[in-house]
């Protein structure tokens, strides 16, 4: 979703590449789950979709400049991983992707931060977290536009 909403946005397009990977490895090379694949199309989204699971790995940590991970816990071992980056190399912002949703309430708590896991229900549980997601991307959008200006301008 994310990766498609950034080909479409002509402020970002060249510039910015979009990659997903998870914590665990227990799926890593395995194709997008087919329930998630059909709520992207429920979304209207085509395929094929761009997805193969993998890890994330320590040395990629400093080549990024922004993670989105999806709950509060996958956020705190991202964190304990950009502790260990050396001091000499830059770190990645690590933000909640439902941190970018205009219309979670402020002050929300952990559970409502964190982007539901459909994992365990059924297909409805997958259509909803599409639409959670896409709630973000407006201003997740705006986010990284800001962040690449920021770039560019200390490259000058």
């Amino acid at each position: 979703m994310l990766r498609e909403a950034v080909r479409a946005d002509p402020r970002l397009a060249a510039d910015v590449e979009v990659h997903s990977a998870g914590l665990s490895w227990e799926a890593e090379g395995e194709p997008m789950d087919p329930r998630t694949v059909l709520a992207l199309e429920h979304a209207g989204y085509t395929q094929p979709f761009e997805h193969t699971a993998r890890s994330i790995h320590q040395s990629e940590l400093p080549t990024w400049d922004l993670l989105l991970p999806m709950t509060t816990d996958h956020a705190a071992a991202l964190l304990r991983k950009a502790e260990q980056i050396p001091p000499d190399a830059s770190t990645p912002e690590i933000s909640l992707w439902r941190t970018f949703d205009p219309l979670l309430p402020a002050g929300a708590e952990d559970e409502d931060i964190s982007v539901p896991d459909p994992w365990y229900e059924g297909q409805e549980a997958f259509d909803e977290t599409i639409e959670v997601l896409r709630g973000a991307l407006p201003t997740l959008l705006e986010h990284i536009a800001e962040l690449l200006e920021a770039k560019r301008a200390a490259a000058r």
